[in-house]
């Protein structure tokens, strides 16, 4: 089996979202922002109020509740316009380009090639596929991702088996949205 597609910027930024939204550190980070900010706006409240200026410490408390219930819209934002300017400094070479995957007998190996360069992956460097409603993810152990866009597979079934004939994880990640 092979595949010809090229990959956009909405391609580059759903694995990005989908990435950040499984890093524990990631996750970590945002919801220490979401309470590290109110605590301090809480405790500015409660000096406030020690300090006769009642006016002031409600606006503060209620500042921090506002940021505790507001903040996840923000970030999902803030984390999307990150990623952005990441793919716009980082990948612009490779949006749009002509991508080549080739499947080996049973998937054994993939041959990769793109814009000037090809690589063999064999099957015991596969780590999982990852499907999403418009993408798969075929991760490595290296870490590495390969994006699959799912306009480019023709017969889902067929290309599902080449991974579930070698007992490679398969994610159903079907439901997944960023938040």
């Amino acid at each position: 089996m092979t595949l010809n597609y090229t990959l956009n910027f909405d391609d580059f930024l759903e694995y990005q979202l989908y990435a950040s939204s499984k890093s524990k550190r990631q996750k970590q980070n945002r919801n220490k922002s979401r309470i590290i900010i109110p605590i301090i706006y809480v405790i500015l409240g409660l000096v406030m109020f020690i300090l006769k200026k009642t006016e002031l410490s409600i606006l503060f408390i209620l500042f921090a509740l506002l940021w505790y219930v507001f903040y996840p819209l923000y970030s999902k934002g803030r984390y999307k316009r990150h990623f952005e300017n990441h793919i716009k400094e980082n990948y612009t070479n490779r949006i749009g380009k002509e991508n080549e995957l080739t499947f080996g007998d049973e998937a054994d190996f993939i041959e990769t090639s793109s814009f000037g360069s090809q690589s063999r992956i064999q099957e015991s460097e596969f780590d999982k596929l990852i499907e999403l409603k418009d993408h798969y993810f075929l991760r490595l152990k290296s870490d590495l991702t390969i994006i699959i866009p799912k306009r480019a597979v023709t017969d889902h079934a067929e290309f599902k088996k080449l991974f579930t004939d070698i007992d490679l994880d398969y994610v159903d990640e079907l439901d997944w949205e960023w938040k």
